[in-house]
């Protein structure tokens, strides 16, 4: 391996150890916690494993990639550190100013709708993008300059490597999410090695890293659903009632609870009772004639109870075990929204007439809430009272030194005199003469930067029946102006 003059230093490799306890609850806690805290500096080791789902991008002989400690299981949560590595395979010198690492946040709204003509009808595509915050630093060369051209060196045939710290602020961002067609929220990762004088340079493959917020259920507390179903004609024939032992549950926990049907039409008796839960999700897009929405229902789990001998009144014990996989937690943002439902597909039959019966079907849907921590584990999480929004907060990832633990506390400072600091540590002394080319130099983890959001809207004609991964075009609702849910 070739050296280079770097600004960071490579950690030497360590393991980590993570406790185990049993019972789903606790361990799910314990996870969190685990993902949580900071490890130490023998704690952290360089994984050798692919990264999380990268996206292929061309590339010219010299390669460039970034590797993750903790490998592809690695998932960006509030107030975590994720440490990594660049790394340059280079088979012929190359001129570079600097190589960065970057980390952004995509929520991608896409609708394909229908434009009719005076002779034709055509489809256009709307897309916004939200980039929600944009961080990078460099990772080796020299920090570019508002009033001087960066200088730039060779880079020597060879493998290079540069490692990197992140850590995420205390705040909850949209969980990363890829329904429906045309709407996702993803959180990515790339390299980049910057040209001389701005002349093209090399990037790498993008690295999609899953986020999930720490979202607490709120206290237990039972409570009762009641619904009253109707048959074809609109006709009352049963009032349903979900008697539920608390408002939200978490993934690999068992749900408890009991059905109360009560036919309305005494020759009507129960014979059977089926339930799914259902993860829906809706995409929207506010469109100069409208909104454009698009919808996904995704089942989680399906199952059948088990109906004794009744009279038209039957109490049924439902329990079912939420799995892990496809479950995040509800949750709304500018242009998704996603919340569970559990639904009950109940079978009636009339034994009135002789000989002959007839069957009756009706469906009961009950809100079902999906966070990741259950309530009486909110003090296992350190800082979880303090995490605020993105809605309200201006906290941005930050990058910084991977030879420290984490980056160096900021809070003894307000926000407010950070911008009368920052200029007091770089203008020179009244009594020196003004000289542009001796300010002194303030380290980049640092200075406090606020998050910026940015919105970028594009639109195109195309013709009917291209874009197919889009779907069917969106019928738009014209009526409908107001934007919020």
């Amino acid at each position: 391996m070739t050296s280079l003059p770097v600004s960071l230093a490579i950690p030497s490799p360590p393991t980590s150890n993570y406790s185990h306890t049993t019972g789903s609850s606790r361990r799910l806690s314990q996870t969190i916690t685990d993902i949580v805290s900071v490890a130490t500096p023998t704690d952290r080791s360089r994984s050798s494993s692919s990264p999380p789902s990268p996206i292929k991008v061309e590339q010219g002989p010299n390669k460039l990639s970034i590797s993750f400690d903790g490998g592809s299981q690695i998932i960006v949560r509030p107030n975590r550190i994720v440490r990594g590595v660049v790394t340059l395979n280079n088979i012929k010198p190359i001129h570079a100013t600097q190589i960065r690492i970057r980390f952004r946040a995509e929520e991608v709204a896409t609708a394909k709708v229908r434009e009719y003509g005076l002779d034709t009808k055509i489809e256009r595509i709307d897309q916004v993008v939200t980039t929600h915050f944009d961080a990078s630093t460099k990772v080796w060369g020299t920090e570019p300059s508002a009033y001087l051209m960066t200088p730039w060196e060779v880079i020597e045939p060879g493998e290079h490597q540069f490692p990197f710290a992140l850590k995420f602020p205390n705040v909850n961002f949209p969980p990363s999410s890829d329904d429906p067609v045309g709407f996702y929220i993803h959180y990515i990762w790339s390299a980049h090695v910057d040209g001389p004088s701005f002349n093209p340079g090399i990037r790498s493959k993008e690295y999609i890293m899953p986020y999930r917020p720490i979202i607490c259920a709120p206290p237990n507390k039972e409570w009762t659903y009641s619904q009253t179903t109707y048959n074809d004609r609109r006709v009352p024939i049963a009032q349903v009632s979900a008697v539920m032992p608390r408002p939200a549950f978490c993934p690999d926990e068992t749900v408890n609870m009991f059905l109360q049907v009560d036919c309305i039409p005494t020759d009507l008796i129960v014979s059977s009772v089926n339930y799914t839960l259902n993860k829906c999700t809706i995409g929207q897009l506010q469109l100069q004639r409208g909104l454009a929405r698009r919808t996904k229902s995704r089942k989680i789990l399906q199952g059948s109870l088990a109906v004794s001998g009744n009279a038209g009144a039957v109490k049924i014990p439902v329990n079912f075990h939420i799995p892990t996989r496809l479950v995040s937690p509800s949750f709304q943002s500018r242009h998704l929204s996603v919340y569970y439902e559990l639904a009950f597909d109940i079978l009636f039959t009339n034994h009135g007439v002789l000989l002959k019966s007839t069957t009756y079907g009706s469906e009961c849907t009950i809100p079902i809430g999906i966070t990741n921590l259950p309530h009486n584990h909110m003090l296992h999480i350190p800082s979880l009272t303090s995490v605020q929004s993105y809605l309200q907060s201006k906290e941005s990832p930050i990058f910084f030194d991977p030879f420290l633990d984490e980056p160096p506390n900021q809070s003894t400072i307000p926000s407010e005199l950070w911008g009368p600091l920052t200029a007091a540590l770089t203008t020179p002394p009244i009594t020196s003469p003004p000289n542009y080319f001796s300010l002194s130099d303030l380290p980049p983890q640092f200075i406090q930067k606020d998050r910026e959001e940015k919105v970028m809207f594009t639109s195109r004609l195309i013709r009917p029946g291209m874009a197919p991964e889009l779907g069917d075009p969106i019928t738009v609702v014209s009526e409908s102006k107001d934007y919020e849910w």
